[in-house]
C-alpha cells in the first residue's frame, strides 16, 4: 500500500545565515550577486559588510494588527481588516567589535589613532600568506612577547613575537597576506586605539540588510530588509565567565515608492531544474521574488 503522506524533505530547511549590512541609501540588490561574490572566498560586494558569527540563531518575525468589524444583526465580528504590520529581526552578535558595538548600541563616531612604531627593518625573504616565521636584515628593537607591524602597499597587520633566534621571527599568529622583501616591519611600541562614545543622540540611523543561506541542495537564498533600524529595548553587556554577545533588535519599515507587496522586505532564492516544463516557456513569467 502506498504512503498517503506526501514528503519533499528536500524541501525542509534549516542552517544558520550570513547578517550582512549597508547603509541605507534607496537602493537594493536585484540578486545575490549584487551583495555576495557567488564564488569563494564568497567576499562582500564593496559597501556591504559582515557582522559575523551569531549566538542562538537569527530570527525574522512578521505579524499585523487587525480591528474587527460588527453588525446589530449577528453577533461577533463579521469581518475585519488590518490597522499595522510589524516586521523584526533579532539575533546576538557573537563577535563583539567596536563596529557592531556601534550598530546595536548607537554608538557614535569611531576614531583611531595610529600605533607607535620603532625603527623600522625590512624582510631578506619573501613570505606566503599563513607563515609564520620571518626574517629580517635587524631584529635590534624587537623582543619576544611585544607586537610588531608588517605591511606592504595596502595591507598591514601587527602579530606577537612568540620567540626570536637572531635576525629571525618566529610570530604567535600566520600572516593573512603575503609579503616581499619591500615589506616593513617595525616594532611596535605603542598599539594604536579605538575610542568611541555612547551618549543621547536623537536619531536612530536606517540601514539595509540581508540575510544569506544555503539550502539543502547547494542553492542560496537571500531575505533583503530594505530600511530597517535599531529598536530601543536593553542591549544588556554582561562582564562574566559567559562569553560576551551583542544583542541585535531591528525593526524594519516601509519603503515610499515602492509597491505595497513588498515594501517592506523581500526574499530571493536560486532554483534547480528539476525536469518540470520551463517556467518561462510555459507563462512567460519566472517569479524568483516573493515574500513569505
Amino acid at each position: 500500500m502506498s504512503d498517503i503522506y506526501k514528503v519533499n524533505s528536500d524541501k525542509i530547511v534549516g542552517g544558520p545565515g550570513r547578517l550582512v549590512v549597508k547603509e541605507y541609501d534607496g537602493t537594493f540588490p536585484d540578486s545575490i550577486s549584487d551583495v555576495m561574490n557567488l564564488s569563494a572566498p564568497h567576499d562582500l560586494v564593496n559597501g556591504w559588510r559582515d557582522l559575523g558569527s551569531t549566538n542562538d540563531g537569527i530570527t525574522t518575525s512578521r505579524s499585523f494588527e487587525e480591528e474587527e468589524f460588527e453588525v446589530d444583526q449577528q453577533i461577533g465580528a463579521v469581518d475585519s481588516d488590518i490597522t499595522s504590520w510589524e516586521h523584526t529581526l533579532s539575533t546576538n552578535l557573537a563577535e563583539n567589535t567596536i563596529e557592531n558595538r556601534q550598530l546595536s548600541m548607537i554608538g557614535g563616531t569611531i576614531i583611531e589613532t595610529a600605533p607607535v612604531l620603532g625603527t623600522t627593518t625590512i624582510l631578506t625573504g619573501a613570505v606566503v600568506s599563513g607563515a609564520t616565521i620571518i626574517n629580517v636584515t635587524s631584529a635590534t628593537g624587537i623582543s619576544k612577547g611585544q607586537f610588531i607591524e608588517i605591511s606592504e602597499g595596502s595591507f598591514i597587520e601587527n602579530h606577537k613575537v612568540a620567540k626570536i633566534q637572531g635576525n629571525t621571527i618566529y610570530l604567535e599568529s600566520p600572516l593573512q597576506a603575503p609579503y616581499s622583501t619591500t615589506a616593513v616591519v617595525a616594532p611596535v611600541t605603542q598599539l594604536g586605539t579605538k575610542r568611541i562614545g555612547f551618549g543621547t543622540p536623537g536619531v536612530v540611523p536606517y540601514k539595509t540588510y540581508a540575510l544569506i543561506s544555503k539550502k539543502k541542495d547547494g542553492s542560496l537564498y537571500m531575505c533583503v530588509i530594505r530600511r530597517a533600524k535599531v529598536s530601543g529595548d536593553a542591549k544588556e553587556q554582561v562582564y562574566g565567565k559567559e562569553k560576551r554577545l551583542i544583542p541585535l533588535n531591528l525593526t524594519a519599515y516601509p519603503v515610499d515608492g515602492e509597491v505595497a507587496e513588498e515594501n517592506v522586505y523581500y526574499e530571493i532564492e536560486q532554483v534547480l531544474a528539476l525536469g518540470f516544463p520551463n517556467p518561462i516557456l510555459s507563462s512567460g513569467i519566472c517569479q524568483l521574488v516573493g515574500i513569505s
